[in-house]
């Protein structure tokens, strides 16, 4: 609703526009709302000053929308070139299933092939841990990159985070729940926005609940992967959670199912043909239980840093950055589930 207020108005043309740059924002105002045409006229430069291009009065008339397409066709030009970052958000339904273990190592792992141009964003606004598994000491978190929204841009939010060895930056969580309480789900949406045209990937560890919050950071993300492990009350809620994301809108092309601390040999555990049958959907990573990570865990060096180059875990999130590092480039990932068998979930992963 376009009222006196530009700053609203400003603020949102601005998100378009950096989002897409050939997208021409046109603003629908009533001339009533202002006092006199100097109050008019105030408001009209100030919206062009923050990337609206043009403006129609109500009541629209036909006529005047069919000029106003017209100016837009006749100013058309080629965008720009470059894309913005991909956002890839670890999601699960419930807390304990390792969803922040494989955000942090993925993360890792993509920042070492491109340092300094993947950014971690520890979006666990209650409960982040991120920080403590990359043994870092952050002074700045997301409730800073809140506070400083009005005059946030990319060099400031670059300046909140603070980077690791391996060449990842980290978007710390807020230090409790009162400071989360201040990450609404318009302030996430502006910190993404900026943060995938700042860097090349950008990784968000999410809290287990679907609220408003995470469901912004849904919104903006090109690939969500569910993690969960192979017990049958998580394999149920997980079945769950794909029917919501399915009902709010959020294609299953964008999904990836990631069984996670597989332990197929043990007595009593689902096989993978139960899991998936349960689910209705074929899993797409299965990452084996690993002793040694609760090792890495603890002192706080992420295993893909430190672990054995050969094994099984750390393989099966090298081929996952690989899969995401193509995302932009393969449009299978958007056309539904690949014709080709996934390699990721073979045998030799359980060794």
């Amino acid at each position: 609703e376009v009222g006196r207020d530009v700053s609203k108005l400003t603020s949102i043309a601005e998100e378009v526009v950096a989002a897409s740059a050939d997208t021409t924002v046109a603003a629908v105002y009533r001339r009533d709302s202002f006092v006199d045409d100097d109050s008019e006229g105030t408001f009209l430069i100030e919206a062009l000053r923050g990337q609206v291009q043009d403006f129609l009065r109500r009541p629209l008339s036909s006529s005047d929308l069919e000029q106003l397409l017209d100016r837009v066709d006749r100013g058309v030009v080629a965008s720009d070139p470059s894309q913005p970052g991909k956002v890839i958000s670890f999601i699960s339904n419930k807390g304990g299933v390792g969803k922040s273990t494989l955000a942090v190592n993925t993360a890792c792992t993509l920042a070492r092939r491109h340092p300094d141009r993947v950014l971690l964003v520890d979006a666990s606004l209650q409960l982040g841990v991120c920080s403590g598994m990359l043994n870092v000491d952050p002074s700045t978190s997301i409730r800073d990159a809140v506070r400083e929204q009005h005059r946030l841009d990319e060099s400031l939010l670059k300046q909140l985070c603070v980077r690791h060895d391996c060449g990842l930056h980290l978007l710390a969580a807020p230090a409790d729940a009162i400071e989360a309480s201040e990450v609404d789900e318009d302030a996430i949406s502006r910190i993404l926005t900026l943060a995938r045209r700042a860097y090349d990937f950008v990784v968000v560890d999410t809290f287990p609940l679907l609220d408003s919050v995470v469901m912004a950071m849904l919104d903006l993300s090109d690939l969500m992967l569910i993690v969960f492990q192979g017990t049958v009350p998580n394999v149920i809620g997980t079945a769950r959670l794909f029917k919501v994301l399915d009902g709010l809108g959020y294609a299953p092309s964008r999904w990836r199912v990631v069984l996670n601390h597989n332990i197929q040999r043990h007595s009593g555990s689902l096989r993978r043909d139960d899991i998936e049958e349960r689910l209705g959907r074929s899993l797409d990573y299965m990452f084996p239980y690993k002793r040694s990570l609760l090792t890495a865990l603890n002192v706080g060096v992420p295993y893909v840093l430190n672990g054995s180059r050969f094994s099984g875990f750390r393989r099966t999130v090298r081929r996952l950055a690989q899969d995401v590092e193509n995302i932009e480039r393969d449009s299978r990932w958007f056309a539904g589930r690949s014709d080709e068998p996934n390699d990721l979930t073979g045998a030799e992963d359980q060794r």
